[in-house]
């Protein structure tokens, strides 16, 4: 495991000071007026220190002790592939059922099927968090969704 975060903290390091140097290329600028590569370069910087640190702690921080679990051990593969398909069904359907039913359907099966809760809590959550997401994006924002199979609704 020490050894992993060694590579990868050099890794990351290495990715955070080229970005902090296409950063620099683009000026910096100075704090009351930045230019466009001012939160680039910074970006960079606490990418390579973070990565910096990482190396650090795999130097001096002692190394697993036997019987302790592997990486991938405990992860939880099947949450994770049902909300992966069910964010591709939503991208696919978004458009043809609309913002307002696709979101609910989502919310809903996220809600039931990947922490499962109570039916009525899981309505009651779906619909209140897409309600809330309409108005802030669709009202506040204005945000233009598809209305999809509600489109009678709204006068399209």
């Amino acid at each position: 495991m020490q050894r992993n975060d060694r590579y990868t903290s050099i890794l990351w390091a290495i990715l955070g000071l080229y970005i902090a140097y296409e950063g620099y290329v683009l000026k910096l600028g100075t704090l009351k007026d930045p230019k466009s590569g001012f939160l680039i370069f910074w970006t960079g910087m606490v990418l390579a220190g973070l990565s910096f640190i990482l190396f650090l702690q795999s130097l001096f921080i002692a190394g697993p002790v036997n019987g302790k679990k592997g990486i991938w051990e405990g992860i939880e593969w099947r949450k994770g592939t049902k909300m992966m398909i069910a964010l591709f069904a939503y991208a696919l359907v978004f458009k043809s059922l609309g913002f307002i039913v696709s979101t609910f359907f989502l919310l809903l099966f996220l809600f039931k099927g990947i922490e499962p809760q109570k039916w009525k809590t899981a309505l009651v959550l779906s619909s209140v968090t897409m309600v809330v997401c309409y108005m802030v994006f669709g009202l506040f924002l204005e945000l233009q969704f598809p209305s999809g199979i509600l489109s009678g609704l709204f006068g399209q």
